[in-house]
């Protein structure tokens, strides 16, 4: 296994390619401004003809130990014994979101195949439905990973592509096939649960009305404080969880609030039932999550150093961290060591499995990493 990057910034443009590797698979992260520019996408598919080029914008991309936000790094993987296989669906073009999980699930769904990486529109797309049909129709031994699309914190509209220019709407999804490929993987969050467990007692999907039958809106702001008036900004320090039964825990970050409904608003589903509680930040508890997150990826794949380390975690986090934000990412460093080659971007939410299941789970405010290597 080769892997290489490349990376685009205002003042250098695009280094030489690098012939030394010929990849099947190029992703390819940059900044909502950067990535629909149509000479990004062509200079990649030029130099790299046979390769699939997957797509997505960002709320800052990663790579090394560093995290810069209105570049483009593109990441070359070359495999020795693996096969790969790239499809993307339009969620316009489905009844719903769940529609499209299925048909990915469906699509790839070989008896050889080992993981799949998903990269999603971070607006259009139910992040909770979309997982819900790839856990629906996806072998229960595969592993599935990956994050939605960004837009530097604006929450407006995300740009995703498989070999064409990147566009609102689209999902990418990537099979890995075959008995050489070692997938480690990790999710961790590092927020205090603050308050006592309330009840769900009104919401619609992602919409949250009430809380042990009173608003939730104006809960949330005697919480919030003076930060009230810096809604939906200020709700960023202060994501919800969702505790499941089974002792595993689910954040939820908000998007916007609807003062006319006394809504608020989340980047995934919060039902009817659920049991929550209020988180806040902390600093040092966030950094250290990162390096839980490597650690566990690490012990799956039985300590053995990877070649790739993907790394996607939250806008809400890069927000939080501000000027600490590369001390999450030097902290998944210092735990895989310099060899491996880094990728990942900040983004609209985290795909992976709870610590304890198989199912894969829409996550946000966590920062999530995989890890690939082969077997000689």
């Amino acid at each position: 296994m080769k892997v290489s990057q490349s990376i685009w910034t205002s003042i250098g443009g695009w280094p030489e390619p690098d012939k030394e590797i010929n990849p099947q698979l190029v992703l390819v992260f940059g900044g909502i401004d950067q990535i629909g520019d149509g000479s990004v996408y062509q200079r990649l598919k030029t130099c790299y003809p046979l390769a699939d080029v997957v797509l997505a914008s960002t709320a800052g991309e990663i790579h090394s130990n560093q995290v810069s936000d209105g570049t483009i790094v593109a990441t070359l993987i070359e495999f020795e014994h693996t096969k790969t296989k790239a499809i993307s669906v339009d969620v316009t073009a489905h009844p719903s979101s769940y529609a499209c999980g299925v048909e990915l699930s469906q699509k790839l769904n070989l008896p050889d195949l080992k993981h799949v990486l998903i990269i999603s529109d971070g607006t259009r797309v139910n992040g909770d439905e979309l997982v819900a049909g790839i856990n629906e129709s996806i072998a229960p031994n595969v592993l599935v990973t990956g994050g939605l699309a960004a837009d530097s914190g604006r929450f407006e509209s995300t740009l995703t592509g498989l070999n064409e220019l990147p566009k609102a709407g689209k999902i990418v999804a990537v099979g890995f096939y075959g008995d050489k490929i070692r997938i480690g993987h990790g999710s961790q969050g590092g927020w205090d649960i603050f308050g006592p467990v309330r009840t769900v007692t009104s919401s619609e999907g992602n919409k949250l009305l009430e809380l042990d039958g009173n608003s939730a809106l104006e809960l949330y702001k005697k919480y919030l404080g003076e930060r009230a008036s810096q809604l939906p900004g200020s709700a960023l320090l202060f994501p919800l969880c969702i505790l499941g039964v089974d002792g595993s825990q689910l954040v939820r970050t908000i998007l916007s609030i609807n003062e006319e409904e006394g809504a608020m608003i989340f980047a995934g589903d919060i039902p009817i039932g659920a049991k929550v509680q209020f988180m806040m930040a902390n600093f040092d508890r966030l950094v250290d999550g990162a390096s839980i997150a490597a650690e566990e990826s690490h012990v799956k794949l039985n300590n053995v150093p990877p070649d790739l380390v993907l790394m996607i975690s939250c806008v809400g986090r890069k927000i939080v961290l501000d000027q600490r934000v590369e001390e999450e990412v030097e902290s998944v460093v210092d735990v895989f060591g310099e060899k491996a080659v880094y990728c990942g971007f900040y983004s609209n939410g985290e795909i992976s499995p709870l610590s304890n299941s198989v199912d894969c789970s829409l996550h946000n405010q966590t920062m999530t990493i995989t890890t690939y290597s082969e077997l000689k």
